[in-house]
C-alpha cells in the first residue's frame, strides 16, 4: 500500500505497537559482504524488543545471535492472526506482522492474508499487499543499505 523508507519504517516501529517479525528461510541464504539477512532479523529484534517467529530454518541462527524465538509455521502464524490468536510468542495478537527473509510472491501472500493487523515487508522488492513496504531496489548493496539504515534508526 505504501512505500516506507527505512528512517519511516524505524519511527513506525518505535510506535508502542505490539510487533511480530516473522524471518524466512532466504535470512539463511542472503549474504550481503559478510553480513546476512539473519544478522538483519537478529539486530531489528534486539532494537525493537519484539519476539521473532522463526520459520524456514531460521530458529538455530536467530539463538546463536541471541535472539530468544522459538520454531513456527508461517501458515499457522497468519491463522492464528486470522482467528483466534493463541501463541505462546507473544500475549495479544500482534499489531504488526514484520516480514523478512520472504520472497515478494510469498511476502505478497502472507501480507493478503492477515487482516485487522498491519504488515511491513522489508525484502528488496515493493510488496503492494503490505500495509509499509521498502521500495524496489537495484542491487544488493542498494537493500543492504536500506536495512543498515533502518538499523541504525531504530
Amino acid at each position: 500500500m505504501s512505500i516506507k523508507d527505512p528512517a519511516g519504517l524505524a519511527q513506525y516501529l518505535r510506535s508502542g505497537k505490539r510487533v511480530l517479525i516473522m524471518a524466512g528461510a532466504l535470512c539463511d541464504e542472503i549474504d550481503f559482504n559478510g553480513k546476512s539477512l539473519l544478522d538483519y532479523a537478529a539486530d531489528i529484534a534486539k532494537k525493537t524488543n519484539a519476539p521473532v517467529a522463526a520459520t524456514g530454518n531460521t530458529v538455530n541462527g536467530l539463538r546463536e545471535r541471541g535472539v530468544e524465538t522459538n520454531k513456527s509455521w508461517a501458515a499457522e502464524i497468519v491463522n492464528f492472526m486470522k482467528y483466534d490468536w493463541n501463541n505462546p510468542l507473544m500475549e495479544g495478537k500482534p499489531e504488526v506482522l514484520l516480514l523478512i527473509g520472504y520472497s515478494p510472491t510469498m511476502a505478497a501472500n502472507l501480507a493478503s492474508s492477515v487482516k485487522d493487523s498491519e504488515t511491513v515487508v522489508l525484502g528488496g522488492s515493493y510488496v503492494e499487499e503490505a500495509t509499509y513496504s521498502l521500495p524496489t531496489v537495484k542491487s544488493f548493496t542498494e537493500w543492504q543499505g536500506e536495512l543498515t539504515e533502518l538499523v541504525k534508526a531504530l
